[in-house]
């Protein structure tokens, strides 16, 4: 196939400390002891049924308070409010929610802030810590979800054409955000079967 031999031809090693492939910005909401609240803005995260864990650098201020009350809330922020997001993600240790004028009501099930300008905040509980090299994971369960209306169906589920979070990509010499198009697919449309067949999908 001449267009896996030019693909593999053109395959390089690339040894940058740093590759971001692509992954969803979120805003990270903790009790903070000093200021009360805080934010910390991060690109580690990935969900599994109703767990969700989150990775940080074990340094930083977010951490520390995480570890110290164990709960947190996770926050889905659009392109609209990216200058808020940005300072989130600088200043460690300082009060991030009233620099970046952030406003939030408290979690139902955590004492931590849900940010009001995002399209989904989740709240979790860690059950889990683990540190490694310079960085700290949480394994936390999800206690709840809250989501904008507009982000919903009329029955309820999910309205993911117009879900658009910010993503984080990049490396070393380079790090952009990017959005996603208005293209979408089914899951199972590409290969020809439905994904409500569990016998052909798997």
């Amino acid at each position: 196939d001449l267009h896996l031999s030019i693909r593999r031809q053109r395959q390089m090693c690339i040894r940058d400390r740093k590759l971001y492939y692509g992954f969803p910005v979120v805003l990270i909401g903790y009790k903070d002891s000093k200021w009360k609240y805080n934010v910390t803005t991060m690109s580690s995260s990935y969900s599994l049924g109703n767990t969700l864990t989150i990775g940080l650098a074990s340094k930083s201020n977010a951490v520390a308070n995480i570890k110290k009350y164990g709960e947190f809330t996770l926050n889905i922020p659009c392109q609209e409010i990216l200058n808020k997001v940005e300072i989130a993600g600088f200043h460690s240790g300082q009060n991030k929610i009233g620099m970046a004028d952030i406003t939030y009501d408290l979690g139902e099930k955590v004492d931590a802030p849900l940010l009001d300008e995002c399209l989904l905040n989740i709240e979790c509980r860690v059950e889990h810590i683990v540190d490694h090299g310079d960085y700290t994971n949480f394994i936390a369960t999800i206690e709840r979800r809250v989501i904008c209306d507009e982000m919903l169906n009329e029955d309820g589920s999910l309205n993911s054409r117009d879900f658009n979070p910010i993503y984080f990509m990049g490396d070393d010499k380079e790090r952009i955000y990017r959005y996603f198009n208005s293209d979408t697919k089914k899951l199972g449309e590409n290969m020809g079967c439905s994904a409500e067949d569990d016998s052909i999908c798997g």
